[in-house]
């Protein structure tokens, strides 16, 4: 295990070793001030500073350098921005702010051809103009047309090789902060977010060598998600993701939704090819304020008789939890089974699993528990989910079963206690044709538990 986790964090040192080598080289340099805007308009100003010099400084100013339209961001470019240089979306523009210039749309097809290298954007306040989540389709889409149905973003890197984002923040976003899919090696650290709506930092499928860290703040959803298979209103990047760590993760207690979504699957491309979106070799530890992390695949909510979206569950491996406190006060989702204890829908958890998995480690986890009120929560559960309404739509996919090989976990307390027997802390979940219109009979299994 220890071997492992060494292996990991020497390779993403050699990424932030050659990212910083790499960008370190640059020498054509400007001030952003150099450039004239129109008006209070600076993007044309901005991207002609971009499309010019390799190294683009903003500095502070008293008012913000305003942007109508998206930037885009060649290969071999660097932005530095001070500290409280604030770069701002025109109040209902309903395009991302920046992108880099390869882009492509990896949902029907996978992505092949040249792409984009070498990117840095470090330092500056990065603003959206809304007052709260717009929805899909209302902000921070690829372009007015939606051309990419996937994209709901302040800023979009896919296509791409070599990416650093630091010492920024985000203020306001409508939509995520930050997508990213088919990247590799990429460093991501010192993110602050300010009053944001939707995810903070949303990594997608084909994702590779990742190292987010010392992220903080107030997010609407997820501070950062790993969804290697998502929604198709969500996600242009489908595909596994290997070697990431996510380390030093605060979210703000004032943030309405405490969780961190993982989410292995199989998607299905037009030409009905396959790829499984699975996780391998992730560190995810020293995380603040979340209380469930959701590993299980989730189609759409559909509505009988009507067919879920097609997805099967997807696969992992060597994927490690540490020095992480929770307090399982009550379910992540506020609905009725979790809430009133259903004998057979009820069960709720810290790290609910819902993949095909190896192996997964717990270490250093700190969990309270609130059993007197919730008598079906527990440290672990694997296996399917279901709630559904009074007018047949079905939010989870009580069908999926699910196996993790063996589960490791030290140095595990569970109200203060270490207990001696862990087993009243694991559930697995197994639904027997729950409902007649599907064969609703998904169980989860674990082969093995190493406890010590």
């Amino acid at each position: 295990m220890e071997k492992i986790k060494r292996e990991i964090e020497a390779l993403l040192f050699e990424v932030r070793r050659e990212n910083e080598t790499r960008s370190a080289v640059f020498f054509d340099k400007c001030s952003l001030l150099d450039y004239t805007p129109n008006g209070e308009i600076w993007t044309h100003a901005l991207q002609a500073a971009i499309n010019e010099h390799e190294v683009v400084y903003i500095p502070k100013k008293d008012t913000p350098y305003y942007i109508d339209a998206s930037i885009t961001i060649p290969s071999n470019r660097k932005i530095i921005a001070d500290t409280d240089a604030v770069i701002r979306l025109s109040d209902g523009t309903d395009v991302l702010a920046v992108r880099n210039t390869m882009t492509k749309d990896g949902t029907h097809e996978k992505i092949t051809g040249e792409k984009n290298e070498n990117i840095t954007i470090d330092g500056g306040v990065w603003e959206d103009w809304c007052p709260h989540r717009m929805g899909y389709g209302k902000t921070g889409k690829y372009d007015t047309c939606r051309t990419f149905f996937g994209v709901s973003t302040f800023m979009l890197f896919n296509n791409i090789d070599r990416l650093t984002l630091k010492n920024m923040t985000f203020k306001s976003c409508g939509g995520f902060a930050v997508q990213l899919g088919d990247v590799s090696n990429v460093i991501i650290e010192n993110i602050e977010f300010v009053s944001c709506f939707a995810d903070g930092i949303h990594v997608n499928g084909n994702t590779k060598n990742i190292h987010i860290r010392n992220v903080r703040g107030e997010v609407g959803d997820d501070l950062v998600a790993l969804n290697m298979y998502d929604w198709q209103n969500s996600s242009v990047n489908f595909g596994p993701c290997e070697n990431v760590i996510c380390e030093d993760l605060f979210l703000s207690p004032s943030s309405r939704y405490k969780a961190m979504r993982i989410e292995p699957g199989i998607y299905t491309y037009k030409n009905g090819e396959t790829v499984d979106c699975a996780l391998y070799n992730a560190i995810i530890r020293r995380v603040e304020n979340v209380k469930t992390f959701k590993l299980y695949c989730q189609t759409p909510p559909y509505t009988m008789p009507n067919l879920p979206e097609r997805a099967e569950v997807g696969s992992g491996d060597n994927i490690f939890f540490e020095d992480i406190k929770i307090d399982l006060d009550a379910p992540i989702d506020p609905l009725s089974e979790y809430l009133t204890s259903h004998k057979i829908k009820g069960t709720f958890a810290a790290f609910e699993l819902g993949l095909n998995a190896k192996s997964i480690y717990l270490k250093d986890i700190d969990i309270t528990l609130h059993r007197e009120k919730y008598p079906l929560s527990y440290l672990a559960c694997i296996g399917p989910k279901s709630v559904r309404f009074e007018d047949g739509t079905e939010v989870f996919d009580p069908y999926f079963s699910s196996c993790v090989d063996t589960l490791f976990l030290e140095n595990i307390t569970v109200n203060g206690v270490r207990p001696e027997d862990i087993s009243p802390y694991i559930k697995e979940i197994v639904f027997d044709k729950l409902y007649d219109d599907i064969e609703s009979s998904g169980r989860g299994i674990i082969k093995s538990i190493e406890y010590k």
